[in-house]
């Protein structure tokens, strides 16, 4: 009989091997085969005058862009060069963040990473192919893999220059940040806001002499604790008349006048919490009498990759405005808007009327950059690939001349199956059929 022999070492060994589970992954590995906790944790949407891009020169763009801060409740680093993020979750391989730099993508245990939602991806491996909707959308944040999610947050419409974050940092409340701390903590910041003044129109629509006039906003604060609405009015350089407004149902209302014929009257709106936080709305008017230009926003674009470029040879979103009237119509001094319950966001300046003007039967496309310092027909919004809202308003600031919804996702609605490269259009002008064209034709006609 043999009798085999084995050293000491070697018994260990086939110990070792037979304990030793080969799918075992409690090793080394182990941190990249799971799900990292990472937390889309604060985002700023509106962003007018509140955080400086450090990568934007401020003499060739606005250094003021959207952004959003994903936050590694993890005990590891996490690198998240090659993931994904996205603004629509029925895309989640929007944009993939690039792998040329861990050093600027890679996230410390604990902490905060900012991503600048500019649209401006030559700035660097933190910027990426999308802006974000202050009317509300979608942020996402995805495996490399493009198909799980690792986090994800859709909202509402926000408030310009206030951020909005999670508190504490990873937690499940989401809270408005008095103070925006992007890349640092959110918890001991201040959360208590100035109010919200929105949605200010004047009724009726057409004022007549005589007839009296109501003024309507809808007023809210963060805490619930508003202290006081007054309105303040009167003629061009003496607004000095105040009514205080009172709460019917959801609109804080005030009655003024009545006006004789061909008076215009400016107003402006002031809200105050009981922390002593006051914001004022912009100065609007109405005019008695006052008939307004019939125009249409005809055709838009939403997401521009290649198909059309601005004289910069940009490609920029872009919104079409046709004038079917047979009168020219100036549109400088009126508003646009892409949150139609802030009608006066961008005021196209009237200091050029040779390129705002609209001749009878034409056509006029304003680029939708946020890059005004390009030209006056560029505005300071940006359109969503996903879905939201278009709005052209005179320039009393309350009269909306046309105004619409798009969403790209659900059938039947203005925009539905709206993709990269393709407008939505008119079809014929100035109907009410909308159809998504994968011809654009700015500044002609869609028939």
């Amino acid at each position: 009989m043999q009798i085999l022999k084995y050293s000491t070492l070697s018994l260990l060994m086939i110990a070792l091997f037979w304990g030793c589970n080969l799918d075992d992954t409690s090793g080394p590995g182990a941190e990249q085969a799971k799900t990292p906790k990472l937390f889309i944790n604060e985002f700023m949407a509106s962003n007018d005058a509140a955080t400086v891009d450090p990568d934007e020169d401020s003499n060739d763009g606005d250094p003021y862009e959207d952004w959003f801060e994903i936050y590694n409740a993890d005990s590891v680093a996490v690198d998240i060069g090659g993931m994904w993020v996205t603004d629509d979750l029925s895309k989640l391989d929007n944009y993939q963040i690039p792998t040329s730099a861990p050093a600027k993508t890679t996230i410390q245990p604990g902490g905060f990473l900012v991503i600048w939602a500019d649209k401006e991806m030559q700035q660097g491996v933190n910027h990426v192919n999308f802006a974000l909707s202050g009317g509300g959308e979608a942020i996402g944040l995805i495996l490399a893999d493009g198909s799980t999610i690792v986090d994800s947050y859709t909202y509402g419409p926000q408030q310009t220059d206030v951020s909005f974050g999670r508190n504490p940092d990873g937690g499940d409340t989401w809270e408005t940040m008095g103070t925006a701390t992007p890349g640092a903590s959110n918890s001991g910041a201040p959360s208590n806001v100035a109010p919200v003044i929105k949605n200010i129109s004047v009724s009726p629509d057409t004022v007549s002499a005589n007839t009296p006039v109501v003024v309507s906003a809808e007023v809210t604060d963060a805490d619930d604790n508003l202290a006081s609405v007054t309105i303040t009015y009167g003629p061009q350089g003496a607004i000095t008349q105040t009514a205080n407004m009172t709460l019917a149902n959801t609109l804080y209302q005030a009655n003024l006048g009545t006006f004789d014929d061909g008076t215009r009257v400016f107003f402006f709106i002031t809200a105050s919490d009981d922390k002593a936080e006051t914001v004022t709305s912009d100065t609007l008017s109405f005019e008695v009498g006052y008939v307004a230009p019939v125009l249409y926003i005809n055709e838009f674009m939403a997401s521009n990759d290649s198909a059309n470029t601005d004289e910069f040879g940009e490609y920029e979103d872009w919104i079409e405005i046709y004038n079917p009237g047979t009168e020219a119509v100036d549109i400088g001094g009126m508003y646009i808007t892409d949150d139609l319950t802030s009608l006066t966001t961008w005021q196209i300046p009237d200091t050029a009327p040779d390129s705002t003007t609209i001749q009878p039967g034409g056509y006029l496309v304003l680029w939708a950059d946020k890059q005004s310092e390009q030209g006056i027909l560029h505005v300071e919004i940006k359109l969503s690939g996903s879905g939201e809202q278009i709005g052209l308003t005179a320039p009393n600031g309350t009269t909306v001349l046309d105004s619409l919804t798009y969403d790209a996702d659900t059938m039947g609605a203005i925009g539905y199956g709206l993709d990269t490269d393709k407008s939505c259009a008119r079809q014929p002008d100035a109907s009410d059929n909308w159809v998504v064209d994968e011809t654009p034709t700015p500044g002609a006609s869609n028939n």
